[in-house]
């Protein structure tokens, strides 16, 4: 499991899923002021748990930065 605690104001956590064929990933983006979190589930198919959380660290990070763009 990998735990971002506050990328530019939310929480990331990733944790890798076993699937035939490799690993999968869930992501859980919840904004520190306490908002519901977004769940997703990310089919990549990585052949390690640490690359399949990184993969899911990074689609979160391009996620929130695309959010916050609309936001402003």
């Amino acid at each position: 499991m990998i735990v971002e605690s506050d990328y530019s104001g939310f929480e990331i956590k990733a944790t890798a899923v076993e699937v035939t064929g490799g690993w999968d990933a869930e992501v859980r983006i919840r904004q520190l002021s306490g908002a519901k979190a977004r769940v997703e589930r990310l089919a990549c198919r990585k052949p390690t748990a640490k690359v399949a959380e990184m993969r899911a660290v990074m689609h979160a990070r391009r996620w929130i930065d695309s959010a916050l763009r609309l936001l402003k």
